[in-house]
């Protein structure tokens, strides 16, 4: 496999993993896009894209925001530490997306001061660089 690529073992599923992100990890918003890292003790990067019906009815709609999602995480994977649980979300109506603003948004989190000063602070191991394009 590609050393880009999305493996099935990066995706958190199990509900009480999700649940305890959502309640205890710390939250990094920009525009469309929200994400909640949650420091963990063993190496195992796992992330969760949750796209809810809240924001757009249509199922088909919000599987392309998820694969959209999955798209940006796998190309920008290298933003984040290995010791966390993420999760990926968006608080917009998903009619309005596309994916050029998911991407833009998503690249102004993980390069804002506040991500990077959190990801130096609490991960001080990973070895995180900004990326320019």
């Amino acid at each position: 496999m590609k050393e880009n690529s999305l493996k099935k073992d990066l995706i958190l599923k199990k509900r009480n993993d999700i649940v305890e992100v959502l309640k205890n990890g710390r939250r990094f918003g920009r525009g469309s896009v929200r994400l909640i890292l949650l420091r963990r003790d063993i190496q195992s990067l796992k992330i969760a894209f949750l796209v809810g019906k809240k924001y757009g009815r249509k199922a088909v709609l919000r599987n392309k925001i998820k694969r959209w999602f999955r798209e940006i995480f796998r190309q920008n994977k290298a933003y984040f530490p290995v010791h966390a649980h993420i999760i990926m979300t968006s608080a917009v109506s998903y009619e309005d997306l596309d994916f050029t603003i998911l991407k833009n948004d998503f690249l102004e989190v993980v390069r804002s001061e506040e991500f990077t000063d959190f990801i130096s602070q609490i991960l001080p191991e990973s070895n995180i660089s900004v990326k320019e394009e």
